[in-house]
């Protein structure tokens, strides 16, 4: 186990994302680790991880070539609700709605103008 948790260590220190995944989702981030409960802790909560890349482990010092300091809110996670993404999805939609209707008026042929209408009726239901 111990040389799961260096290798999900070593990639928590060089992959931005999946450091990210270890604080939002770490069932899933870790998901390929055989880690003891520990060392998913470890790896999921940003003051134990502190602790570890300042301690090291067993005694043996992490090489590391930047310290990082973790502390109070982490607002680099994704708080994005799903009101949020509605709110997205539906101005995605409206954009695609809109382009729709220009091509529709920007049509030459019968059949571009036929194609941009069922595009434009699946968009709107």
């Amino acid at each position: 186990m111990l040389e799961d948790f260096k290798r999900a260590l070593a990639r928590v220190q060089t992959d931005y994302g999946f450091y990210i995944q270890c604080q939002s989702d770490p069932s899933v981030a870790l998901v390929d680790y055989d880690l003891t409960t520990d060392e998913r802790t470890t790896l999921s909560d940003p003051q134990k991880l502190a602790a570890l890349l300042e301690r090291g482990i067993g005694g043996e010092p992490l090489r590391i070539s930047i310290k990082v300091t973790i502390s109070g809110k982490h607002d680099w996670v994704n708080r994005a609700t799903a009101e949020d993404a509605s709110i997205q999805d539906d101005a995605d939609r409206n954009a695609t709605v809109i382009a729709e209707i220009k091509a529709i008026k920007q049509a030459r042929t019968g059949d571009e103008r036929h194609q941009a209408v069922l595009r434009l009726m699946e968009q709107i239901g």
